[in-house]
């Protein structure tokens, strides 16, 4: 029980207590409200253990109140699976920088399936997975699994539908856990009507069933939608502007990208997409300049444009990992600095003590490192392999590989 007895204090304190007639032990006890205030802050397998201490504690921490608690007080990731380029196998790589740790390296096997599980997305602690099968298929199995409870559900399939193999585009996973304990999953399809058009067929686990949208427009790559402020976002072909699509209305928008510098000239590379507590992050670099210096992007609550949230710059970084550099391109070339983006992880300012700073997950050859914001220092989490030289052969994760780990006890 050391872990609760070192929040007890903290929480005490902060409702105020301390004065009251009642010992803590009976304050605690009977008020839920207190308990919940405590349990949300500590890590996911304690909880589980928790569930074991009396029927109380373990209707409390079962409850869709607890889960959307929780959902609110830890919404940044912990850790990432990163998948293994050619393999349904994945290193677990925390994102604790006070040590090095040793990734694990796992296979999804919580469910008996010939063909292996493949991981899809994550969205705030659940993981969205099918089975292994031809790109396409219409007959893979998907899954919504939880990875901090090991509970996992498989959809089913959508009713009144001809099946029509390689149809599917893209599968995304929409859960918000602060706002509730049910999601919905948006799957995009080739239209019905027209083989140029596409279509949404959406599962809601409120209802158990399905609804279908309206043809949609072709964006670059569906299978790389990002849920955030309620919505499904994609880049565009044009890779000028982003297509949000609101799951609760069920309505689409444009919404510009930043502006691109004139002197860019060509379509921008985007280095990274994605959302953290929810907040929606976007880096875009020249194709035509070296990527050592770059803006972090990050979508204002309105919706109503982009500011610039981090200036980056990755100078320093060559000099503690030289391998960065890639010695047979010119530093004019935008790939001069052999690099990834994995995860932006923002950690907003705490009144209940100091905040760890917020960073960025960067795959070099061979390794994983944080970087941070504030202090412009880095932190190696994971040498993948020591003494690697050759560039190619050692950046082995792209931006798309990574899928953040956050705790939930939402039930699939």
């Amino acid at each position: 029980m050391k872990e609760l007895s070192c929040y007890r204090i903290i929480s005490m304190g902060e409702l105020g207590f301390s004065n009251s007639s009642s010992g803590p032990a009976e304050l605690i006890g009977y008020s839920d409200d207190i308990l919940v205030n405590i349990l949300v802050r500590l890590p996911g397998k304690s909880l589980l253990r928790f569930r074991n201490v009396s029927k109380q504690w373990l209707s409390l921490i079962s409850s869709p109140y607890f889960s959307r608690c929780l959902g609110q007080s830890s919404i940044f990731p912990s850790a990432i699976f990163l998948r293994m380029r050619n393999k349904i196998k994945y290193h677990f790589l925390p994102l604790d920088t006070n040590q090095v740790h040793e990734p694990t390296i796992r296979s999804f096997t919580f469910v008996d399936d010939s063909a292996g599980i493949r991981l899809l997305q994550s969205c705030n602690g659940l993981l969205l997975c099918c089975s292994n099968n031809r790109i396409g298929e219409y007959n893979r199995n998907y899954y919504i699994y939880n990875p901090t409870t090991n509970q996992y559900t498989t959809l089913p399939k959508p009713g009144n539908r001809t099946p029509s193999p390689n149809t599917i585009f893209g599968v995304i996973l929409a859960f918000d856990p602060s706002k509730s304990v049910h999601y919905k999953v948006v799957f995009v399809r080739s239209s019905e009507t027209s083989s140029h058009l596409y279509q949404l067929d959406i599962y809601s686990s409120e209802t158990h069933l399905w609804s279908f949208s309206s043809n949609i427009p072709k964006v670059k790559n569906f299978g790389q939608g990002v849920y955030c402020h309620g919505a499904i976002h994609w880049i565009m072909n044009n890779s000028r502007s982003l297509l949000r699509f609101d799951v609760r209305l069920e309505r689409f928008q444009e919404i510009p990208l930043p502006n691109i510098p004139d002197d860019w000239d060509r379509e921008p590379k985007c280095r990274y997409f994605g959302e953290c507590g929810g907040r929606l992050h976007l880096i875009l670099t020249s194709c035509k300049h070296s990527t050592r210096q770059f803006d972090v992007h990050e979508m204002k609550n309105d919706l109503s444009g982009w500011f610039t949230k981090y200036q980056v710059d990755l100078n320093a970084l060559t000099s503690t990992y030289p391998e960065m550099t890639q010695s047979h391109s010119h530093p004019s070339d935008w790939d001069y600095h052999a690099f990834r983006v994995l995860a932006i992880v923002v950690r907003e300012e705490s009144k209940q003590g100091p905040t760890p700073s917020s960073f960025i997950v960067l795959h070099i050859p061979g390794k994983a490192i944080t970087y941070s914001f504030k202090d412009k220092t880095s932190t190696l989490l994971h040498d993948f392999a020591p003494g690697c030289t050759d560039i190619e052969g050692c950046m082995t994760f792209e931006s798309d590989d990574a899928y953040p780990y956050v705790t939930t006890l939402a039930i699939v």
